[in-house]
């Protein structure tokens, strides 16, 4: 029981029930109306949220040209204004706006036309299928149930990715990040759709894949279970592990420190520079934009993570990293340009799930206040400042400060 993936079963099931009932039910023409219509309907659903979807993407989101910067530009100042940065915001009140105008042009424009040929359409199946042998029939119904099958698929893959988002269950993670039903419709259905700030494959080191490392270095004491990981590392572990020893039991001290190249580099990135906060950014931009994510090295951590080097220097010299060499990197380079400067960890979302991350905070004097950077995120997106950078990273953690 153990092995079975319950979010490969329940889509499987989803597509193959539709299709197993058409096979079996006698075809009729009130079937054939009634499927029909479904048909329409879901293509009308599911057209009209991906094509709002991607208005509300190239009127808030992107670059605009044509009609989407006239639209753009008669958005109130003060109201992109409250939208920049908060993309579930925007997504959560401006698509389902968009998708109720899309849905009502359409009927305006179609229903009338689309209501003649369902008629004739459906007298003009039934006819040619009931003129088959009787295994042909069922076939055809079996196949007829193909569209309402994808469309039940759909609408569980986007529950299933919010809920994921709002419940951070680390064996809902595991059964979902194991899928591969999940993964195939995440990646050509999902993310196509859902491809925000909020909802971007960004590099996250999953929950699950830490369990036998984390058995390595906790306590007799905790129990480590699936169902309990991401609870036992935050509320058990914080105050007496620092995130360094989930990966590879070298100090964090030891994976911050810096030499006289990463420091000369930090100065040149800043330059003259006075301001503490453009400083901050300058550094995370060039971070996100010159070290590469390393995919290699985090299958290697969930594996074996004393057979990998972490920190500011393997970061700095590899260009590349995780996210927790990333964070390192970070402090290294604040530090050689008098920022004053955190290493934090805490979960943050893929796009897929929550998984275990780290990023930073620096201390901006002239407001007193600590701003949020998350430099391997930052490939992805604005991640230096963001409004609601609260959206997905959780359960913050301060490991360090310098």
């Amino acid at each position: 029981m153990e092995d079975i993936n319950v979010i490969s079963v329940l889509l499987m099931a989803l597509m193959l029930i539709p299709v197993v009932a058409g096979f079996i039910e006698p075809f009729s023409r009130d079937r054939v109306r009634r499927s029909l219509s479904s048909v329409i309907e879901n293509v009308e659903f599911l057209g009209a949220l991906f094509l709002s979807v991607y208005i509300t993407r190239r009127i808030f989101f992107e670059d605009t040209t044509g009609v989407f910067k006239t639209i753009h530009d008669l958005v109130p100042d003060e109201l992109m204004a409250f939208f920049f940065g908060r993309d579930i915001l925007v997504y959560l009140l401006v698509v389902p706006i968009v998708m109720i105008i899309v849905m009502i042009v359409v009927n305006i424009a179609v229903y009338p036309v689309a209501r003649l040929i369902t008629q004739n359409l459906c007298e003009g199946i039934y006819n040619a299928v009931n003129s088959m042998p009787a295994f042909f029939r069922r076939l055809t119904g079996a196949i007829w149930e193909l569209p309402r099958a994808f469309f039940l698929v759909v609408v569980t893959g986007l529950m299933l990715n919010f809920i994921s988002y709002y419940y951070t269950n680390p064996l809902l993670a595991k059964w979902i990040n194991e899928s591969l039903p999940y993964r195939i419709l995440h990646k050509h259905v999902l993310y196509p759709v859902l491809n925000s700030n909020v909802a971007k494959r960004i590099p996250v080191l999953l929950n699950d894949s830490f369990a036998s490392v984390v058995k390595s270095v906790l306590p007799d004491e905790i129990s480590v279970t699936a169902g309990d990981m991401a609870e036992q590392l935050v509320d058990k572990i914080s105050g007496k592990f620092t995130i360094v020893e989930y990966f590879n039991g070298v100090t964090l001290d030891e994976a911050v420190k810096s030499d006289a190249e990463i420091d000369e580099m930090a100065r040149k990135i800043v330059g003259d520079e006075k301001d503490d906060k453009q400083k901050a950014y300058l550094i995370y931009r060039w971070i996100s934009e010159n070290i590469e994510y390393d995919y290699e090295k985090a299958v290697q951590i969930s594996k074996d993570p004393r057979k990998t080097s972490s920190g500011s220097i393997p970061a700095f010299y590899s260009r590349k990293g995780v996210c927790f060499d990333y964070s390192c990197l970070y402090v290294s380079m604040c530090r050689a340009v008098g920022l004053k400067v955190r290493l934090v960890t805490g979960l943050g979302y893929s796009g897929m799930s929550w998984g275990d991350h780290s990023w930073n905070q620096v201390y901006y004097s002239l407001e007193d206040r600590w701003i949020n950077v998350d430099t391997t995120f930052g490939s992805s997106g604005n991640y230096f400042d963001k409004p609601d950078f609260h959206v997905d990273h959780r359960h913050a953690e301060i490991q360090g400060e310098w």
